[in-house]
């Protein structure tokens, strides 16, 4: 939690996804419509999260994103319940249970996708996790309770879920399983379709992220059967299985039984042409997370069981290694692959210094009821808004629509093609009252050299005038005075257009390129009066 904090605080976090889901509850803590401006539609088109109206009363008391960290925090931490309880019925052992709780907590996957901004998925983990004890145990009025609250959390956990529902009905012989399995197909379905109609398309652009499998949902199915060889290659393909096995020392793959069910989980994520998906680190761990858990509580159990056979001695003596080889594996996991993960999520963080004083020159200049254009780093903290945009948006849509091609520009950067003139066009056909630039940055979507490139572009654009610097950071509104503009870059008589563009270029380039530690040094250029 207090990671998380820290982060937003230092300016760690981006647009896509913090940024994205603060505006949504924001919107939805207003009671307007939940249109994300930074992601272009419907946020309910984009992902079926209905439990995103959790936060809109915590949200109308304060607008942070501390209720968005301190749900998911919440959410994690409740999961170990269910874990415990399981194993201790299990094993009958209260020792064994709290190892496999911290197993859970000190997994690489899962403390690190608190470090990834926030998502409604990691919600669905206690959910899911109360479901795999409720149908361990036989008891259906829990485990239809927990799939009411998974699936709120996103579409696909109602996927999962249908698994776990044919693992009850067909292994544990549950008939009301078989119940457990329609509603969630059904509403596997019926997600599928509200998203499609809200975002207006024919079905949801994330299917492309299969394509190579096929285009709708029974051609994938299809495509998967009949191509066993590339999905085997595909399942080992990289070291994703190694990551998520080895801090559990293996020991999920005693309980082969458990993990042919949550082998369509394993799939929807390594069969995706998406990396990230089958990588430590992001949110996606949050789906095969509880699999893997309820795999190790098994598999504790059919270990201890073993041991029952030897004498009293042995017996000890098993359970100790047992237990060594669990916390051995689980420790070199958190270190060898969780801080590095830790240390990736804070690439772009700045000392509290420099982002408490960015936040307030950014509050100083931009009123909260204004239209603004920014960089990722700079969206989280100008996020509470009804008119937000990543860059290059709106002037040249980039990862904004439901459509394909905005999923697929997700995959890596981008490049800016349009010529200054086209750009200026835009700039007058889609207006925005605030511009923000920063040099030193996180550029995506876009490569540098397109940041660069676009970032000059709208420094030449007569009808948007730089009203402040600080730093690195330049703050420009539209219908602002031009000149006077020029007047704080440092420009004082007027030159020729490409003597001008020439020499804004060469100023920028000094901004990219200075000490980012000194903000403090840097002199106040205010020439327009702050909003009042």
């Amino acid at each position: 939690m207090m990671l998380q904090m820290r982060r937003f605080a230092c300016l760690g976090a981006s647009a896509f996804d913090l940024g994205i889901f603060q505006q949504a509850v924001w919107l939805l803590a207003q009671r307007t419509s939940p249109f994300v401006t930074l992601r272009g539609m419907n946020i309910f088109a984009d992902h079926f999260t209905p439990i995103l109206y959790l936060f809109t009363p915590f949200y109308r008391l304060w607008e942070h994103p501390f209720w968005l960290f301190l749900g998911q925090t919440m959410a994690l931490a409740i999961g170990a319940i269910p874990i415990y309880r399981l194993t201790l019925h299990e094993t009958a052992k209260p020792w064994a249970a709290a190892l496999i709780v911290v197993g859970y907590f000190f997994h690489p996957a899962t403390f690190t996708m608190l470090l990834f901004d926030f998502h409604p998925v990691v919600l669905s983990v206690p959910f899911v996790l109360w479901a795999m004890y409720a149908i361990e145990r036989g008891l259906s009025k829990p485990f239809f309770i927990a799939i009411c609250g998974g699936v709120l959390c996103k579409e696909e956990i109602a996927f999962i879920l249908a698994s776990l529902s044919a693992y009850g009905a067909i292994v544990k012989r549950c008939r009301w399983a078989w119940l457990g399995l329609l509603v969630n197909l059904a509403w596997l379905w019926f997600s599928m379709k509200l998203m499609a109609l809200l975002s207006g398309v024919e079905r949801s652009a994330y299917l492309s992220l299969y394509a190579q499998w096929g285009q709708t949902p029974a051609e994938i199915i299809w495509g998967i059967l009949t191509h066993p060889v590339k999905v085997l290659k595909a399942m080992v393909a990289d070291e994703y299985p190694l990551l998520l096995l080895s801090p559990l020392a293996f020991l999920p793959l005693w309980s082969a039984d458990i993990l042919a069910f949550g082998l369509p989980t394993y799939l929807l994520l390594v069969l995706s042409d998406r990396p990230a998906m089958h990588h430590l680190g992001y949110h996606y761990s949050a789906l095969i997370m509880p699999w893997l858990m309820f795999a190790s509580i098994l598999a504790w159990k059919r270990l201890l069981q073993f041991g029952n056979a030897l004498s009293p001695k042995l017996w000890r003596r098993w359970q100790v290694v047992i237990a060594i080889a669990w916390i051995v594996c689980l420790l070199f996991g958190a270190f060898r692959y969780g801080f590095p993960i830790i240390r990736y999520h804070n690439a772009y963080a700045l000392s509290a210094e420099q982002s408490t004083a960015i936040v307030a020159f950014l509050n100083r200049f931009i009123p909260p009821d204004a239209s603004v254009s920014a960089p990722t780093q700079l969206v989280p903290p100008l996020a509470h808004r009804h008119r937000i945009y990543l860059l290059p948006n709106p002037f040249y849509p980039l990862l904004w629509g439901p459509s394909v091609e905005a999923i697929r520009q997700q995959k890596e950067v981008q490049s800016y093609p349009l010529t200054t003139q086209q750009l200026h066009y835009q700039m007058r056909l889609k207006p925005i009252d605030f511009i923000v630039l920063k040099a030193q940055t996180n550029y995506l979507p876009l490569s540098m050299e397109a940041y660069d490139k676009l970032a000059l572009d709208i420094l030449t654009c007569p009808d948007y005038g730089v009203i402040a610097i600080k730093g690195d950071v330049i703050i420009l509104r539209r219908k602002a005075n031009f000149y006077r503009g020029l007047n704080l870059l440092g420009i004082d008589e007027i030159k020729p257009k490409s003597q001008l563009q020439q020499t804004i270029r060469q100023i920028w380039l000094n901004l990219r390129i200075s000490n980012s530690l000194s903000y403090a040094s840097y002199p106040k250029k205010f020439i327009e009066k702050p909003k009042t």
